[in-house]
């Protein structure tokens, strides 16, 4: 499952593998939510569309606020490059 939020973001933020990997251990150190779980969220968010064009990118943002299922403390997330 990590590697295919991997390549959901490196397809969404322009990024390699590395770069990508980085970006989720950050969100997940800082959001204090596992990698394997944080990465199933983000697969789970993009299977759920039913269609590619009503995808909303996946925002790595610290300007966007989301709440942790298990304890419903809000997390903020890594900013979205352009």
């Amino acid at each position: 499952m990590i590697e295919q939020a991997k390549g959901v973001i490196m397809a969404q933020q322009r990024c390699g593998p590395d770069e990508a990997f980085d970006l989720l251990r950050r969100v997940s150190q800082r959001t204090n939510i596992k990698l394997h779980v944080l990465a199933t969220q983000i697969v789970e968010h993009i299977a759920s569309s039913e269609t590619y064009h009503n995808v909303t990118p996946i925002s790595l943002g610290a300007s966007r606020r989301h709440l942790r299922p298990d304890t419903g403390a809000a997390v903020r997330r890594m900013p979205h490059r352009a």
